[in-house]
C-alpha cells in the first residue's frame, strides 16, 4: 500500500521514495520502478528551489541527476567516473517526472534517460568505474592560485541555486562570479556538510552543479557580443579524479574555450590551492536570444 508523501518544499511523490543526491536537496526517486521497451523506469521530481533560470531546474542539476537514476540501477557501487550528457529541453521543477535507465554495450556504462511524458529532457550516458586516474587540465589548475577577484553578484538569474543572490532554496550557495580576466574565473566555496555523505564527501551530484555556472560566466563576454539574453546549458561532460572534502576550502574555476556562432564552448573545475583536481567539466552553452 503507498501513501502520498509531501516533501519539504512543497512536491507530492508516491512512497516511498529514494534520495537522488543528498537529503537537503529534496530531489527524490520513486522506489517502485517498471520496465518499459528495456528501460528502468522511476518517477523523478525535482522541488522548487534548485532553479537556474526561473521554474527550471539548475543546468548541472539536471544532468548531473542522471549519476543518481544510474547508481540505484547499479549493483557494484563503484564510484562515479564521468558523465556525457546532452540537454534537449529545460526540466521542469515540482512536476513528475520520468527517469529512465539500462546499460549500455559497454561494462559499467549506463543510458540514462529523463522524460517530461513523451518530451525528451536530458539524455546521459554514465559510467561507473571508479575515478579517472589523472587530470591534465593544468590552465584550469593555474586558477587555484591567482589572487581571489573581487565578487560581482549576477542578476541574470538571481534565484539560481548556484550563484543567485537571492535563491529560496535553504541551502542556496551564493557563490557570485570572480573574474580573472575576461573568460577566466575563479570562485571561492565551501561545501556545507549536509551537501555530503558519512565520509564528509561532496555529493557528485552537488559538483555537477557548481561546476555549470563558473562555464556560464566565462562564456558572458561572448553573450554580450552576439546580444543575446544568456547561455542556457546543452552539453556537459564531466570526469571525476578525487573525492572532494566538505567543510574545506576550494574553488570553481572556468575558462572559456571557444564561440561558434551561437554555440560557446567552456570548461571549468573544482580544485584546491594545493595543486588538486577533483572534477573537470567541459560544457556546451548555447546563447539564446533576448525574446525567448
Amino acid at each position: 500500500m503507498h501513501t502520498v508523501a509531501i516533501g519539504r518544499y512543497g512536491c507530492c511523490m508516491t512512497s516511498p521514495t529514494l534520495q537522488a543526491g543528498p537529503e537537503a536537496l529534496g530531489i527524490e526517486l520513486s522506489a517502485d520502478a517498471w520496465v518499459e521497451d528495456g528501460w528502468l523506469v522511476r518517477d523523478v521530481i525535482a522541488p522548487a528551489g534548485l532553479d537556474g533560470p526561473p521554474g527550471v531546474l539548475q543546468g548541472g542539476f539536471s544532468a548531473g541527476v542522471s549519476m543518481a537514476i544510474a547508481r540505484h540501477a547499479d549493483r557494484f557501487g563503484a564510484p562515479v567516473t564521468s558523465i556525457d550528457a546532452r540537454l534537449h529541453a529545460p526540466t521542469p521543477l515540482g512536476r513528475t517526472l520520468q527517469a529512465r535507465v539500462r546499460p549500455s554495450e559497454h561494462a559499467a556504462r549506463y543510458l540514462v534517460e529523463t522524460r517530461d511524458g513523451d518530451r525528451l529532457l536530458v539524455s546521459a550516458e554514465v559510467e561507473l568505474a571508479g575515478h579517472e586516474p589523472a587530470a591534465r587540465a593544468y590552465d584550469l589548475l593555474e586558477l587555484a592560485t591567482v589572487p581571489l577577484p573581487e565578487a560581482e553578484p549576477q542578476h541574470l538569474f538571481p534565484g539560481c541555486w548556484v550563484c543567485g543572490p537571492e535563491p529560496d532554496h535553504p541551502h542556496g550557495q551564493r557563490i557570485h562570479p570572480r573574474y580573472h580576466r575576461t573568460g577566466e574565473i575563479s570562485q571561492p566555496w565551501v561545501a556545507d556538510d549536509e551537501l555530503g555523505d558519512d565520509r564528509g564527501v561532496v555529493d557528485p551530484l552537488v559538483v555537477s552543479a557548481v561546476l555549470d555556472c563558473p562555464s556560464v560566466f566565462a562564456c558572458m563576454h561572448e553573450v554580450e557580443a552576439l546580444d543575446m539574453a544568456g547561455p542556457l546549458l546543452a552539453g556537459y561532460h564531466l570526469s571525476f579524479y578525487r573525492d572532494a572534502p566538505v567543510m574545506e576550502p576550494l574553488r570553481t574555476v572556468a575558462r572559456f574555450d571557444r564561440a561558434d556562432g551561437r554555440k560557446l564552448f567552456a570548461r571549468s573545475a573544482l580544485v584546491d590551492e594545493d595543486g588538486v583536481t577533483y572534477a573537470v567539466a567541459a560544457a556546451l552553452q548555447v546563447a539564446v536570444p533576448n525574446d525567448r
